[in-house]
């Protein structure tokens, strides 16, 4: 590391970084992926990894390049759009710096949690126990991820440490899983009581009421609207910098996450994932109150983002760890929830109509072209998170099998279908700010950014723009 000399031809750069991508899921080979991009993706993960420090600034913003790459990569971005990428993104990195002078082991390797000048320390660190593992790698990653002293670290964050292993686990690299973990020991606590190891213990223990299936995140959702913690909580137009409100969305989430049951089966895990995904995407579309400009909340989007990777974990996991994540990632879906003021959902019926199904056979060959207009919308767009955020509405429409996976009787309320193209439309077409760009000038211009703030609390809508 600590290695800044590359051009755009030098490919000696793959080979310093040990960096290799496999084809990520069967479900992205879409039209434009090909051995050339292929190969400059790559070769700009690897010079991501050689030239940039895992954070952008001093307040812990995450490095988000090879996110940005791999996401616009696998919806089919042709080569000059990903050094495009690279290029932005470049421009607001920090550079990697020199390792300091502590060898980490596996007896003192939790000495140094939070200490991002550890980072790459603890990426030779890391990189070193995977290559021990042999064939067992993706294994032996997931055991760090898990341990209890290293599972909170890995959840904070609005899931950033979590993204960037699913990145790594997904392209099937060591060089990106082995900086996931190094990210994740370098990383403050956002849940310092939720993931301590007994009471994330007592959440998948759960508390069930009614019966033995528990609530519905449908039903869940509206408890915690009315439950009177939440309705005291004051207004703060940035709640995560209020110790009383981030406390309070944690209490929140502890209480409300043990009611979701999540059954240790193959068919209870896959129902309870396809659950997990259509709540996050409802919540996501659904926050503006009518009459008001289209809001699209940066935290929520988070929550999508990240259960994009929740497959690929459980591919990677015994079937209990299975259940852990999707409570897990629960209940940090929650404590957002909880953190932005528990807001009401307005499901219209554009959310709700019949999705555009669409299948990779169709992509391939130009059949129902819907979904490839938006993909270039993505790939073009210069905010990072966008085609991100894409990726993950048209997984929710790959697995449109939905319908009929719960069979948990009426008394469990289903969330009603959701219509992912439409989401993925407006993301696209609303979106328009330039994460690489001065934010105040874009301002001036009109330009649409996420939302940030308590959008379930009356008094934010005071100052948010109507239509």
């Amino acid at each position: 590391m600590a290695d800044n000399t590359h051009d755009n031809a030098d490919y000696s750069v793959t080979e310093k970084a040990k960096m290799t991508l496999g084809h990520a899921s069967a479900g992205l080979y879409l039209p434009g992926i090909d051995e050339t991009t292929h190969k400059e993706a790559v070769r700009l993960c690897a010079r991501d990894f050689l030239e940039h420090h895992v954070f952008f600034n001093d307040r812990g913003f995450h490095n988000h390049l090879n996110h940005h790459l791999l996401s616009v990569f696998s919806l089919g971005a042709p080569a000059k759009r990903l050094q495009e990428v690279f290029d932005q993104n470049k421009e607001i990195l920090l550079p990697s710096h020199s390792p300091m002078d502590v060898d980490i082991t596996t007896e003192n390797f939790t000495e140094h949690f939070s200490n991002e000048r550890c980072y790459p320390n603890y990426v030779s660190f890391f990189q070193r126990e995977l290559d021990a593992a042999g064939d067992n790698w993706k294994n032996d990653a997931c055991d760090y991820f898990f341990d209890p002293r290293v599972f909170p670290l890995g959840m904070s964050g609005i899931f950033h440490p979590f993204i960037q292993l699913g990145y790594g686990l997904e392209f099937e690299s060591k060089t990106i899983v082995a900086t996931a973990l190094a990210q994740t020991c370098v990383h403050s606590s956002t849940f310092k009581t939720m993931f301590s190891e007994h009471v994330f213990a007592d959440i998948c223990t759960g508390e069930l009421e009614d019966d033995s299936h528990g609530l519905s995140l449908m039903q869940i959702l509206d408890k915690m609207r009315q439950d009177p913690l939440s309705i005291s909580m004051e207004f703060s137009a940035v709640p995560s910098s209020k110790v009383s409100i981030t406390d309070a969305a944690e209490r929140l989430a502890i209480k409300y996450s043990k009611l979701w049951s999540v059954s240790t089966t193959k068919e209870g895990i896959s129902a309870k994932y396809h659950e997990l995904l259509s709540v996050v995407a409802l919540v996501y579309g659904t926050m503006t109150r009518p009459g008001y400009k289209l809001l699209l909340h940066f935290a929520v989007m988070h929550c999508v983002t990240s259960a994009y990777f929740l497959p690929i974990y459980l591919d990677c996991l015994p079937i209990e760890r299975q259940a852990q994540i999707l409570k897990a990632h629960c209940a940090v879906v929650l404590a957002t929830f909880a953190l932005h003021g528990s807001p009401e959902l307005y499901i219209t019926p554009e959310i709700s109509s019949k999705d555009t199904h669409c299948t990779v056979s169709d992509l391939q060959n130009n059949v129902n072209n819907q979904w490839l207009d938006v993909f270039s919308k993505a790939i073009a767009s210069n905010d990072m998170h966008v085609p991100k955020v894409v990726r993950t509405l048209w997984r929710g429409s790959l697995l449109y099998s939905f319908p009929g996976k719960l069979t948990f009787g009426d008394s469990y309320t289903l969330p009603p279908p959701v219509n992912w193209l439409y989401l993925a439309r407006i993301t696209v077409d609303a979106i328009d700010f330039s994460s690489f760009r001065d934010p105040q000038q874009q301002t001036k211009e009109g330009k649409q950014f996420w939302t940030f703030g308590m959008v379930g609390h009356d008094k934010f809508w005071d100052t948010y723009p109507k239509e």
